[in-house]
């Protein structure tokens, strides 16, 4: 039996199917009406709280912070943030949230954050004081869309399962998770034209994984590169065991070489695969 709810989240329509089998004794209807119902509600939640669209966010206080300040923020916002200073560091730069926010809030795309200057080189003048409290040195603007959404479907699988569901597909706007036995088909349209992209061979179902796609160039205007004079590509999809991690390393894939030892290293080392169009 297949149970499937759809909801706009997070700025994008998210898919929700729950699987269980015709045997299975697990869970009645009501209960996984439940499951998927908390599900949306934390997607929802994290959605909110690292908004860049609502002033009164986290993401929109940070950027409005008194030097040298204490600002109490969800523990969501924490663990984000925290991910989001490592990627910026092993990518050398390629993953950049301070650079998108700045560039977007400037275009009028962010309306939640105060247009602030350019960041400087180091772009983290904060330090996480503890689970839910952060010292901001001064404000900055921070666009966390690049690895928000992945975070937020790897929440609602972590949701599902608490609630005893354990074969499921959450699909955020092409960011998705899958547990559970069940394959579940997919399909990644090719950036530049209404068709299957032909270079995704190795991807045509989903079984115990994560996969995220990510478009640059005039087909996402939110897309903002960080890494000058590197090839273009228009499309990145990244396989990888949970969606955050999938959806950061295909804003790093879209602005990398053909052949990016650092990359290559986080792809083998997250035990991750990648696919790239033109």
């Amino acid at each position: 039996m297949l149970w499937q709810r759809a909801r706009v989240v997070l700025g994008t329509l998210v898919t929700l199917q729950v699987h269980l089998p015709d045997d299975a004794l697990s869970l009645d209807e009501a209960q996984v009406h439940h499951a998927i119902e908390a599900a949306f509600a934390c997607m929802s939640h994290i959605g909110r709280v690292m908004s860049a669209h609502d002033p009164h966010s986290d993401l929109g206080r940070i950027s409005q912070a008194r030097p040298d300040s204490i600002l109490r923020l969800d523990p969501h916002t924490l663990v984000v943030l925290s991910r989001a200073q490592h990627w910026h560091r092993v990518s050398g730069g390629a993953f950049n949230p301070c650079l998108a926010a700045t560039h977007l809030s400037r275009a009028g795309r962010r309306p939640g954050l105060t247009v602030l200057p350019e960041p400087d080189a180091n772009g983290w003048p904060f330090r996480m004081v503890s689970d839910t409290q952060l010292h901001v040195l001064h404000a900055v603007a921070l666009d966390l869309g690049g690895i928000a959404k992945g975070y937020a479907v790897d929440q609602a699988v972590a949701v599902l399962r608490a609630q005893g569901v354990t074969s499921a597909l959450v699909n955020a706007g092409g960011d998705l998770r899958a547990i559970g036995p069940r394959a579940w088909p997919v399909q990644t349209r090719h950036a530049q034209r209404s068709v299957r992209d032909a270079t995704l061979r190795g991807v045509r179902q989903l079984v115990q994984g994560a996969v995220a796609t990510s478009v640059a160039g005039l087909h996402n205007p939110e897309f903002v590169p960080t890494l000058p004079r590197m090839p273009h590509w228009q499309s990145a999809t990244v396989r990888a065991p949970d969606c955050m991690t999938a959806d950061v390393l295909t804003k790093w894939a879209l602005q990398s070489s053909v052949l990016c030892p650092p990359l290559m290293r986080q792809l083998r080392q997250h035990g991750a695969r990648m696919w790239r169009s033109r």
